[in-house]
């Protein structure tokens, strides 16, 4: 990425955007609002965005400054249906999945849209239904057909945050070039951003019936905490609050046999300990009358 200097002495670091589509996570409450709370949704951006090349070259394929638009949707992670899939599934395109290129060949399947999703070559609808509409795009604004492709990403390239992720790519005078790109992201930005802002970015759904569980709960004694931490206090409770159940669990076994525990602070070297007078761990009932959709 770019950096620049922030402030009128310039003490502070900043990055131009590489791409647009982080306004849009950073802003999920506000838009998920706007949808009155309701999922499935989707959110579009067009901007500039800046990538530091190393050597531009290519014309104007790799350049540092460019305008690019996104569009983020939305879904319940266990279930990735899109309403609409029956208006696209016979649509037809041009297929390069990863097992083809793994085996040193560029032949591409020319099938439906439905079929690639019910072999699971494309991950799942929602996927599916965006690849149609690029599809159908691209083939509106005047592009020669038999010189798109879909190319699969191979593992090796595929981004960290990505499920699946496939490249609209035309064939030019400088080869095939990406053109779009289509990505399930998972939950990998939701979550980092809340991980680092310490808000909340999920999706709650009301339960027909509440539904009783029993779960591992962490109490500290903030009294204490904040004398004996300091500036470190918030970040030791976060990091408790983001304690997984089976972390939880081996916490609790840890303090009962040794009394205490070690817990780690990012960027810190020395580790954190936490004793029976700072920190509880018990196992709760809970009634739970709605459900998390997006983590």
């Amino acid at each position: 990425m770019f950096d620049t200097a922030i402030g009128p002495a310039g003490d502070k670091k900043g990055f131009l955007r590489p791409e647009t589509a982080q306004g849009q996570f950073l802003n999920f409450n506000k838009l998920l609002e706007f949808n009155n709370a309701r999922m499935p949704f989707a959110s579009a951006s067009i901007g500039k965005s800046f990538r530091n090349e190393i050597s531009p070259r290519s014309g104007l394929i790799r350049v540092r400054e460019f305008l690019m638009a996104e569009i983020e949707h939305f879904v319940d992670p266990k279930s990735k249906k899109h309403h609409r899939f029956d208006e696209v599934k016979d649509i037809k395109c041009r297929f390069l999945p990863r097992d083809v290129q793994q085996s040193g060949h560029t032949t591409v399947s020319e099938i439906s849209v439905g079929e690639a999703v019910r072999s699971k070559m494309v991950d799942n609808e929602t996927l599916g239904y965006f690849l149609a509409r690029i599809w159908v795009f691209l083939e509106k604004i005047g592009c020669d057909k038999t010189r798109v492709r879909f190319r699969q990403h191979m593992n090796n390239e595929m981004a960290h945050y990505a499920s699946d992720c496939w490249d609209a790519e035309l064939h030019t005078s400088y080869g095939w070039i990406e053109c779009v790109g289509c990505a399930d992201r998972s939950a990998y930005d939701l979550t980092s951003h809340s991980k680092v802002t310490g808000t909340k970015l999920v999706v709650r759904q009301a339960l027909e019936q509440p539904v009783i569980r029993e779960v591992w709960e962490a109490t500290l004694d903030r009294k204490k905490l904040g004398p004996k931490f300091k500036a470190d206090a918030k970040a030791v409770e976060n990091l408790v609050q983001e304690m997984s159940q089976l972390e939880l669990e081996d916490t609790k076994k840890t303090l009962d046999t040794k009394g205490e525990v070690e817990l780690h602070l990012h960027g810190n070297a020395d580790p954190i300990i936490l004793d029976k007078s700072l920190m509880q761990i018990e196992r709760v009932t809970k009634k739970e009358t709605s459900i998390i959709l997006s983590r």
